[in-house]
């Protein structure tokens, strides 16, 4: 996989150095289309999520999550193969090697072809065993084993499909990715309100996910191809050596792959196995708000793998360490904005949101979880930059040393104090793995001393947030004045705003204070740009 002129290949790329200027000048436009299309799908999931489980009902739902989560493991058959693929499309861009563009398209295709027919087959047996692992009511197992088969098929088409998007990440074109997200969510969102409230039920919930994953793949094969109009894949380019780079890159990303389901996607089978689906529901709705969160702090950090990569080709190491402690202050700001609401006020949020019954229950789950964000935050920065290095070896072998040690945790701890005991299990190994071993680790790759991360990123930012958390709390705790929707926009709203002022002057320094307004500033004309194109 050799660095080839432009002339070589069928893909038209550009000069290296201009590449990697153009994917930073599109940050702050990213940025904002990231956000607008994380605050579309949030209010799509905050007024569909109570009538899905509130139409299939606890255990329903229960069986709803269940199956998302015991298929979701069929992830791993995909090897990590689609991190390796969006990281050399992005390096090769970078270099103008635009046949081996080609090359890593089609030696993936192959191998996440084989990948997705494993996927169905595990999909199969999964369904005909699901009734002997689980209590699910007797006239809920066909619909169950149905749903089962029908997410595995999403699953199998999203393994190719996962390398055109790849290709959209690799260019730094979240706009687009922001229309690919956008669209087929609230397709989904339409169908499944319809259909529910017209007496559908669980079945009807897995077709209408099957064809919005479906759609949104599609979606990304129709605009890799005008990104790139020279990508194809033939057999001529299937090539034995870049195999073996992917692979060799990719099994690392498998790890990792490997720990992230031990950590995110275990709790609910655990709290099942041993609870039972009802228990689920109650576990599974503080996580999704957490998966919320989470999900939200990509729309900053998946900027970063691709910045990286190109950064690493150009040999740009000053560039790197400046990425990776401004990258990873920005975003535990952001993700501290959301923590310190969480652990604060999500409790009084759930009740009104789902129902008093979910306060008590879901509430200290969610106070627990919401911690672990603020750790993986830390992570997922560290992440991102040591794959576009190519240097995340160490990193997948601490994050499944976390996900075995949360599994084991968990198991233990729901047995004294029941699905609480799980959440516990989550945080613990996060706090040593997550938020002191990697990000040290990291900082030691990068020439950063540890103490100069935490001293930049984890201080500076607490500093900021300290006032932010205070507040909440004292308009909630201390005074009681949080007791519907009014009052609690009104607490967080006054709260972020205090925090914002907060971030500008402690958060940022001089010189990013005068990065942001500049980037707002090419960011305002990019909009009206847009507006007088409509």
């Amino acid at each position: 996989m050799g660095q080839e002129s432009a002339a070589t290949g069928d893909v038209k790329t550009g000069n290296g150095a201009r590449t990697l200027d153009d994917a930073k000048a599109r940050i702050p436009w990213n940025v904002f289309c990231n956000w607008a299309s994380y605050g579309v799908n949030l209010v799509i999931g905050l007024l569909i999520g109570p009538l899905v489980v509130h139409r299939l009902g606890n255990v329903a739902y229960g069986v709803w999550a269940l199956v998302g989560d015991l298929i979701g493991y069929s992830f791993l058959l995909e090897f990590g193969v689609r991190f390796a693929v969006t990281r050399y499309v992005a390096r090769h861009h970078a270099l103008e090697s635009p046949r081996d563009i080609n090359q890593v398209l089609t030696t993936g295709f192959a191998f996440t072809s084989v990948s997705a027919a494993l996927v169905l087959g595990a999909g199969g047996v999964t369904a005909y065993l699901l009734p002997r692992l689980f209590s699910i009511p007797a006239g809920l197992v066909l619909d169950s084993r149905l749903s089962l088969i029908l997410v595995s098929v999403g699953i199998a088409v999203s393994f190719p499909g996962s390398l055109f998007h790849g290709c959209i990440t690799a260019l730094s074109r979240y706009d687009l990715s922001t229309i690919r997200n956008t669209v087929p969510n609230l397709l989904r969102a339409f169908s499944l309100w319809y259909f529910l409230t017209h007496g559908y039920g669980l079945l009807t919930v897995a077709i209408i996910s099957t064809l919005q994953t479906c759609l949104a793949y599609g979606l990304d094969f129709v605009m890799a191809r005008q990104l790139l109009p020279g990508i194809t894949i033939r057999r001529k380019y299937f090539d034995r050596s870049t195999l073996h780079s992917l692979v060799t890159y990719s099994v690392y990303a498998f790890v990792m792959s490997v720990s992230w389901r031990l950590i995110y996607m275990t709790d609910n089978v655990v709290v099942g196995f041993v609870l039972g689906p009802a228990a689920v529901t109650f576990y599974a709705v503080g996580g999704q708000l957490i998966g919320l969160l989470r999900d939200s702090l990509v729309n900053i950090t998946a900027l970063y793998a691709p910045l990286a990569s190109q950064m690493d080709a150009l040999k740009k190491e000053d560039s790197l360490r400046k990425l990776f402690l401004a990258g990873s202050r920005i975003g535990f700001l952001y993700i501290l904005a959301g923590v310190s609401a969480l652990t604060i006020v999500g409790p009084r949020f759930l009740g009104l949101w789902m129902g008093e019954p979910f306060e008590p229950r879901s509430g200290p789950i969610l106070i627990l979880l919401a911690l672990e964000a603020g750790c993986h935050a830390l992570a997922l920065c560290c992440g991102q930059v040591l794959y576009g290095m190519n240097r995340h070896k160490v990193g997948a072998w601490l994050s499944l040393c976390n996900g075995a040690a949360n599994l084991a945790l968990s198991t233990v701890m729901i047995r004294w104090w029941g699905a609480v005991g799980v959440a516990w299990g989550t945080l613990i190994p996060a706090v040593i793995v997550e938020a002191i071993v990697l990000p040290a680790f990291t900082a030691s790759i990068l020439g950063v001393s540890p103490g100069r991360f935490y001293k930049s990123v984890v201080l500076r930012s607490l500093l900021a947030a300290a006032p932010y958390a205070g507040w909440l709390w004292l308009l909630s705790h201390r005074l009681g004045l949080v007791k519907g929707w009014t009052s609690l926009t009104l607490a967080v709203g006054s709260g972020l705003a205090l925090y914002a002022l907060l971030v500008w002057k402690v958060g940022l320094d001089g010189a990013e204070r005068d990065l942001a307004k500049s980037s707002l500033s090419r960011l305002k004309r990019r909009i009206l740009v847009s507006q007088e194109g409509l």
